[in-house]
């Protein structure tokens, strides 16, 4: 055989190896990259900057409320992965992907954190609020820790404390004139502070002199609380499903009261009576925090003053539950 046939078959064997080589990665499933960026006492991150191989061709996400992100259609391989939060050292990884791939981002304050143990006290809250759009702090924010007193208002670098909360689980609600209010809620451990970072969105909200009046309840209601009565916050009620009903169940602050729900209960929403409207409406991703009353769990008696007289709660064809049943239950949206 003459040398130029060998090389042109050479070229050509070389070609169609080539060519299948490609042809197999083309048909190679696509992965993706999923996570959740926190804070330094594990509270999610909303808005932080997500760079998948930072620099020319990289793509970019920013977390959502929860602090999660996803990357999709992502071939299999090594990644750079860095986050960025203002307030917070830049945090750079490397992530092998193959197929769904899930990571947990933490990321430091660049405040120490001994200054801030320090100021805030064991119990205590404190953290920063930014604007959405520009991720810039905003100062004078109202900072108001529903159900255990705690006020503060922000500083110029957007920072708040509240340093004398007691251990439980509360409502954090965030005011500022220009932006649309904010209620998170937090569970305050016993041996230690917690931070909470909150994110504000631009707005023009106007005064709503009747919310004022159902946010103080509810503040009096949880500071005024019985042994008969829970509070849950959206972080229990996470991973449990979408089913409200059973997320509650499962609720460990829930949980170990002994309550009982089922449909024949007053549901209020967002403080508000909800005649005919029952627990089995709602799913997990609508709500912030839940308040459930026993028999003589409500103290304060302003649910049963709002509630329409001569208005059956729930559903009046549901058949009671066996135990100690809830009678009021209190659904707070997110906002």
């Amino acid at each position: 055989m003459r040398p130029s046939s060998i090389r042109f078959g050479t070229l050509v064997t070389g070609m169609l190896v080539g060519a299948f080589t490609a042809a197999v990665r083309a048909q190679e499933p696509l992965g993706s990259l999923q996570g959740v960026v926190r804070n330094e006492t594990g509270r999610p991150i909303e808005q932080a900057q997500v760079l998948l191989n930072p620099g020319a061709g990289q793509r970019e996400l920013r977390t959502d409320r929860d602090g999660q992100f996803r990357f999709i259609g992502v071939s299999p391989g090594s990644y750079r992965l860095r986050v960025l939060f203002i307030g917070f050292a830049p945090r750079d990884t490397t992530v092998a992907v193959s197929g769904p791939t899930s990571v947990s981002i933490s990321l430091v304050r660049l405040t120490s954190l001994s200054e801030v143990a320090v100021r805030a006290r064991p119990t205590g809250v404190y953290g920063t609020v930014l604007s959405r759009d520009s991720l810039t702090p905003v100062a004078g924010a109202r900072i108001e820790l529903l159900g255990a007193n705690g006020r503060d208002t922000t500083d110029e670098a957007g920072a708040f404390l509240l340093g004398k909360a007691r251990p439980g689980t509360f409502l954090l609600r965030v005011t500022r004139e220009g932006f649309d209010t904010r209620t998170i809620s937090v569970a305050v451990p016993k041996d230690s502070g917690v931070g909470i970072d909150v994110v504000l969105r631009p707005g023009s909200p106007a005064l709503d002199q009747r919310m004022e009046m159902l946010w103080a309840d509810m503040g009096q209601r949880i500071n005024w609380a019985g042994v008969n009565a829970a509070f849950v916050g959206r972080d229990e009620l996470l991973g449990r499903g979408q089913s409200l009903h059973l997320a509650i169940k499962f609720a460990p602050t829930f949980a170990k009261k002994g309550l009982v729900i089922d449909e024949k209960a007053c549901l209020y929403v967002d403080g508000l009576p909800r005649p005919n409207a029952t627990i089995l409406d709602f799913n997990v991703d609508d709500i912030e925090s839940i308040e459930v009353y026993g028999r003589r769990g409500e103290m304060t008696g302003n649910l049963g003053k709002r509630w329409p007289p001569g208005t059956p709660c729930g559903n009046p064809n549901a058949r009671p539950a066996a135990g100690n049943r809830a009678g009021a239950i209190v659904i707070w949206t997110r906002r």
